[in-house]
């Protein structure tokens, strides 16, 4: 599952980089937890440290220790009161996390007390394999660096997609793999025109592969690079676009889809114009072990586009996608964000504790709009909008502009 660092308390306003493990902070049960210091984990009930004690992600120390195969933590966290139901951000229970690592022995005990897998055969699925002979990496062609390693394009029985690799320490790391292995099982079987299809992994290599939809004109921000501000009619058209594949996402069952990573970069678009999400969900695993322990999740995502509570590593939701996607429409009335030039963390630093925002000006962005915007990057998360909400806005916005002058020709409007 995910990999953390534990603070010993709440980053400073002026935090930079991860925290140190404090050997006497609280949050030594879940570090202990999850390295299977059955004495750490003692000596920390010892001094009254609750055994449901969770980090931001409400990860307790029975989840790490059912993922990590620890079954003497796992017995003695539950004989010292550990919820064996306790549910985290993604709604998996300490038996989820067993049941993905293949924890059988795990399983049966916290069965035997009643725990429950509300995730059921998501934990399980196994993701679709794709023979590594039917793709010649060898005459694949680098197009560029996602998040976690290189984009290539290839051929795959007859049609041209995109070619996934993940790092090396990353793929390197069982564990990790695992979890990438998982959230890829979840994407398979999403069905969105606004969401990337993802075809499957590439079994018998000794690189972690995996195969989506190509899209050939590239990313949203290749688009703000080459032709700057757009229009409000494609922009509102564009920003539609991707309202509706987070939608669809924030509103999958049996649990809501947290993109954590939503930027220009991660919206591609097709030969028909349309936009789509993609590489949703995988930023919560991304992170590489250190030698102290684990690096927290606050660092997930671009800082640029990064919704104030991640930064400050306090409890989050889906209205982080929310605030990320203001920051997006922005871009496109303004052709680019406001503060290239000034370094990504301070950005992310001002918004989070000096409420700082992007300008909005009356003669780049349409009252409705600013609006919109201004509801959407709110700084108490609970007064965001739905995506849902969204939509039904920019569909009035739309129907506005449809009245006053044509709407221009998606086909037109994606030309690079």
């Amino acid at each position: 599952m995910e990999n953390f660092k534990y603070p010993s308390s709440p980053p400073s306003k002026r935090m930079r980089g991860a925290e140190t493990i404090d050997s006497e902070g609280p949050y030594r049960l879940l570090y202990c937890s999850s390295k299977g210091d059955t004495d750490g984990v003692v000596q920390e009930l010892e001094k009254g440290v609750e055994p449901n004690l969770a980090d931001y992600d409400k990860r307790t120390a029975l989840h790490l220790a059912s993922c990590e195969g620890c079954t003497e933590v796992v017995v003695l966290l539950l004989e010292k009161g550990a919820d064996v139901n306790s549910i985290d951000r993604w709604g998996r229970t300490p038996l989820s996390d067993a049941r993905s690592f293949g924890h059988e022995s795990i399983c049966k005990i916290l069965e035997a007390n009643g725990g429950i897998d509300p995730v059921g055969l998501d934990s399980q699925i196994p993701c679709y394999t794709i023979d590594y002979s039917e793709v010649n990496m060898n005459d694949a062609i680098l197009i560029g660096e996602g998040s976690y390693g290189e984009i290539y394009l290839v051929k795959w029985r007859g049609t041209e997609v995109a070619a996934k690799t993940i790092r090396s320490s990353i793929a390197s790391n069982q564990r990790v793999k695992n979890s990438f292995m998982k959230e890829l099982a979840l994407w398979q079987k999403l069905r969105h025109p606004n969401i990337v299809q993802f075809l499957g992994v590439l079994n018998n290599c000794n690189r972690l592969i995996f195969l989506t939809e190509y899209l050939c004109n590239g990313s949203l921000h290749d688009i703000l690079r080459k032709k700057g501000r757009l229009d409000p009619q494609t922009a509102v058209a564009y920003a539609l676009d991707i309202a509706r594949g987070m939608n669809y996402l924030h509103q999958h069952k049996s649990h809501a889809i947290i993109h954590r990573d939503l930027t220009p970069r991660n919206v591609l678009q097709d030969a028909a114009g349309r936009l789509k999400v993609t590489d949703f969900g995988l930023s919560k695993i991304a992170q590489e072990k250190d030698v102290l322990g684990y690096k927290m999740t606050g660092t997930t995502g671009s800082f640029r586009y990064m919704a104030p509570e991640v930064y400050r590593r306090e409890s989050y939701g889906k209205s982080v996608d929310v605030f990320s996607f203001a920051l997006i429409v922005h871009e496109m009335f303004q052709g680019g964000p406001s503060n290239l030039a000034d370094d990504p963390e301070q950005v992310a630093d001002k918004r989070a504790y000096e409420d700082s925002r992007p300008p909005l000006s009356s003669y780049v962005y349409p009252e409705p709009i600013r609006i919109l915007l201004q509801k959407c990057w709110h700084k108490n998360p609970d007064f965001r909008p739905t995506f849902e909400d969204i939509i039904l806005e920019l569909e009035s916005i739309q129907d506005k502009f449809q009245t006053t002058e044509p709407m221009p020709s998606r086909c037109r409007c994606s030309i690079l």
